[in-house]
């Protein structure tokens, strides 16, 4: 094929997204961009162009695509209705579980994975069992276990890329060790479900943890002479935080001081939502969440397009800002900064169009459009 017959095929299978809002990292700006072969593979700040399909943001936000760490649910399910929320990938969230089970659950997250019709499943954030029992909160406290070192090799040594984020209690026997051998294995590791005291949680951090799971949740709370993992949280750049924001599990008021604490580039928003797994836990919706039947929280019902709409709300955030904690910050917490998270030319067109209510009216994965408003 000459160069100009493959030019003219290119041009006719991009598919060109204009007289949209484009929303950056830092500030909004008016324009279009190209997907070809599942990459942007142009932005423009001019009119719509001639050739290739034409998608009409009719004027509203093209975002880069949300990214949940922290999701609870049948991959394929998740995949499949999540996508209306924005969200293009996810964590696939495991709780406490016999060591057996864990090793069947990265086994058979692969098949898993290609059962995804809708958002992509990036791996799994294993939420326990390395926790500690007093800050159990709804999950399963017969399962939490110090680490030891052969159940800590057997998952690491069948992890094989499926495991992206461990959550540990750091004060545990061994928990300063599993977090250095699991950050080395170049796996996240978030702090989460603890009694941990400032200086524990300073060792963690030097061991690899970077994130803190569920802010201010399941944790000990902040004493000005003990402020302990939640004053570390809020003063170490070195941790970043994950934020349930449905306005119950952090009140407005706390996700301010989150945020001026953190600043924008510090904060991942993440659902941590069971809206598709409440069943298991037997959990009751319950003044806008749900509950176990004592009342402790299980979870949340939240979505990443209202998670994005409160961090604009209650944090008095651009939506610059919030779009990056939904994210290129999650992106960059697992290590897929260069290819998600963000709306630059040759990452993967992964991509969310909604307008200024906060509605989602178009959803690409992999420059696939896999959910338009109406349809699903």
């Amino acid at each position: 094929m000459k160069p100009r017959e493959l030019y003219d095929v290119m041009n006719r299978q991009t598919t060109w997204i204009v007289d949209g809002i484009l929303v950056t990292p830092s500030r909004l700006v008016r324009g279009s961009l190209a997907v070809h072969d599942g990459r942007i593979v142009e932005i423009r700040r001019s009119a719509s162009p001639l050739s290739g399909k034409l998608v009409d943001a009719k004027g509203q936000y093209v975002a880069p695509g949300f990214i949940d760490l922290h999701i609870w649910g049948e991959p394929k399910h998740v995949s499949a209705r999540e996508a209306a929320s924005g969200m293009t990938s996810f964590l696939h969230a495991v709780g406490p579980e016999p060591p057996e089970l864990l090793i069947n659950r990265l086994f058979q997250l692969e098949r898993q994975q290609a059962q995804c019709r809708g958002a992509a499943c990036l791996g799994i954030h294993l939420e326990g069992p390395f926790l500690n029992p007093l800050r159990a909160g709804a999950l399963a406290s017969r399962w939490l276990r110090p680490p030891t070192g052969r159940e800590l090799h057997q998952l690491l040594a069948h992890a094989d890329g499926k495991l992206r984020l461990l959550t540990v209690a750091p004060e545990l026997p061994g928990g300063l060790e599993t977090i250095d051998q699991t950050a080395r294995r170049g796996i996240a590791v978030s702090l989460g479900h603890t009694e941990a005291d400032a200086s524990i949680t300073q060792q963690a951090v030097g061991f690899g943890a970077s994130l803190v799971t569920h802010a201010f949740n399941g944790m000990r709370s902040f004493h000005h002479r003990d402020p302990g993992i939640v004053g570390e949280m809020l003063t170490d750049d070195r941790l970043s935080a994950m934020a349930i924001l449905d306005g119950i599990h952090i009140a407005p008021s706390a996700f301010r001081l989150l945020a001026r604490c953190k600043g924008p580039g510090r904060i991942i928003l993440a659902t941590d939502s069971v809206r598709h797994y409440r069943e298991r836990w037997q959990a009751r919706l319950i003044k806008g969440t749900y509950r176990l039947k004592s009342g402790t929280l299980a979870g949340s019902r939240l979505t990443m397009i209202q998670a994005v709409h409160n961090a604009v709300a209650f944090g008095r955030l651009s939506l610059p800002e919030a779009v990056r904690m939904s994210s290129l910050n999650p992106a960059h917490a697992i290590g897929e900064e260069k290819r998600l998270g963000s709306l630059a030319v040759g990452k993967q067109a992964d991509l969310v169009v909604f307008d200024d209510r906060f509605r989602v009216s178009l959803t690409f994965v992999n420059g696939r459009l896999v959910y338009r408003r109406g349809t699903l």
